[in-house]
Parts: structure tokens; C-alpha cells; sequence
């Protein structure tokens, strides 16, 4: 492979990325049905959102285009391995990109009503094994413990979702090697799903902010932990269109435990 060619897919895989993560938020940042009754609170929360999402697009696009830049200046004096070392830097990035814009356009759907909850009898311990270890946690052990039966009605896809951002929050707050545990049992109210990680933990005046829409409160330690402070927002709304309610409360050693509580009888 010539240097211009490598240049060439790195300028192409930088060049999707972008294209797919833009597209992506053209769609997602639409006005309200009622934005003609409310046009100068409408503006003003669309240039907050859209500020807020170009702040966390910068980091993974500047990356991106150092990489390309870099990769194409300095290819043909790159061993395979550097080389194949900046095609997996720019797929990582990549894939960043695309989570913000995807998290961006899930968040706005639900700000907007657009999302339909199918809730059908699914079996809860399965649907968490699964969850559990097909989301990706570096090299954080993982322990999952669940009962059998636990029937309930779920919509398969959001609440999936749902349990994936906390597990995907308690990998990044807590030490690399720190296990997750994971549990799924039953009791008088509903079933409960907990998310236990080892990390800092979260103090108790900020157990409701970290759900917050683009919530930006990090632990110390953690300060410049990439992410769009999405995720635990979206969680909330995916549970609570459960008829469900999820807290933080403080693991019995160290850590945060995500407790979520799908009550009978509810959604």
C-alpha cells in the first residue's frame, strides 16, 4: 500500500464517521410540535442543545483529523503495527462520534414524546445475562447472578438499551480492573436489577443531578472521563416508561450501586 493510499483511507474513514455522526443530528434536532406557540423558548433550547453538542463533538473530531494527518505524513516510514494501531485510534474515535450523535437523537425523541414502548412478558434474568455480557467494559470483571422466572412486561429493545448505559457508566467510573457485578432478583414490589461498581461513588447531593441531560458532575479522579452526559438521562426515561423508578445509593464497601425497580402491576 503507497502512502497516498493510506492517506486516502484514512481521509475516507475520518470523512464517514463525520458524515454518519451529522446526519445523525440534522434528524435529531427538530423543533417541537408546538414550536410555533413557543418560538423564543424553542430557539433558545435548540442553541443550548446544539452547543452543548458541538462542545462534546470537538475532542473525537480533532483526534480523528490529527490521526488522518498524522497517518498520512509519517505512512510510509509506519510499521504494519503503528499503522494498524492508528486505524484502530480512528476507529475508536469513530465510534465515539457516533455514539454522541445517537445518544443526542435518543435524548431529543424522548424530550419530544417520539418514542413507543412495546411492553410484553419478556423473561427479565435472560434479557440481563444477555445485556450484560455483550457491553463492552475494557477489562473489568464481570459477575452476573440472576434468578429464574422472573416474567415481566418489557419493552425488549429500550430497556436493553436502558441497562446497557449504567453498565457502560459503571465501567468508566470506576478502576480499570474494579469488577461489575450485576443482579436481576425478585421481590414483593417487582423485580429489581442492580448495577454494583468499586469506584468513587457519588455523593448524595449529586445522586439527582447525574441523571440530568447532558449532566456534567465527575468524580474526582475522573474529571476528564469522555461522554456526553447522556446516558443515565436516558436510562431514567427508559424506566420510568416502565412504570419503574432507578436510584444511586452507596455500595456496602466502596461504589455506587444503580438500582432499578420494575413495579408490579406499573406500566
Amino acid at each position: 500500500m503507497t502512502g497516498s493510499l493510506g492517506a486516502f483511507v484514512l481521509g475516507v474513514g475520518a470523512g464517514l464517521a463525520l458524515a454518519a455522526s451529522l446526519v445523525a443530528l440534522r434528524r435529531a434536532v427538530r423543533p417541537r410540535p408546538d414550536a410555533a406557540s413557543h418560538p423564543d423558548s424553542t430557539a433558545e433550547e435548540r442553541a443550548d442543545i446544539a452547543s452543548k453538542i458541538t462542545h462534546e463533538l470537538r475532542n473525537p473530531i480533532m483526534s480523528v483529523r490529527g490521526l488522518a494527518a498524522t497517518g498520512a505524513r509519517l505512512y510510509d516510514s509506519m510499521s504494519d503495527d503503528e499503522r494498524r494501531e492508528f486505524f484502530r485510534l480512528i476507529d475508536t474515535e469513530a465510534a465515539r462520534l457516533r455514539q454522541i450523535a445517537d445518544e443526542t437523537s435518543t435524548a431529543l425523541k424522548i424530550d419530544a414524546g417520539r418514542i413507543t414502548y412495546d411492553l410484553r412478558p419478556e423473561d427479565l434474568g435472560k434479557l440481563v445475562e444477555g445485556v450484560a455480557w455483550a457491553t463492552l467494559v475494557g477489562e473489568h470483571p464481570v459477575a452476573v447472578e440472576t434468578e429464574e422466572g422472573l416474567v415481566t412486561p418489557l419493552d425488549r429493545l429500550t430497556f436493553s438499551e436502558a441497562l446497557s448505559h449504567l453498565i457502560d457508566n459503571a465501567a468508566k467510573f470506576s478502576p480499570p480492573d474494579a469488577p461489575i457485578e450485576i443482579r436481576a432478583y425478585g421481590q414483593p414490589g417487582g423485580p429489581v436489577v442492580e448495577v454494583v461498581d468499586h469506584g468513587p461513588g457519588i455523593p448524595a447531593e449529586q445522586r439527582e443531578a447525574v441523571f440530568a441531560r447532558f449532566g456534567k458532575w465527575r468524580p474526582a479522579g475522573y474529571e476528564n472521563t469522555p461522554g456526553a452526559g447522556l446516558g443515565l438521562f436516558i436510562a431514567r426515561a427508559h424506566v420510568l416508561a416502565h412504570g419503574g423508578r432507578i436510584e444511586a445509593e452507596d455500595a456496602p464497601e466502596r461504589g455506587t450501586i444503580m438500582r432499578v425497580t420494575l413495579l408490579l402491576g406499573e406500566g
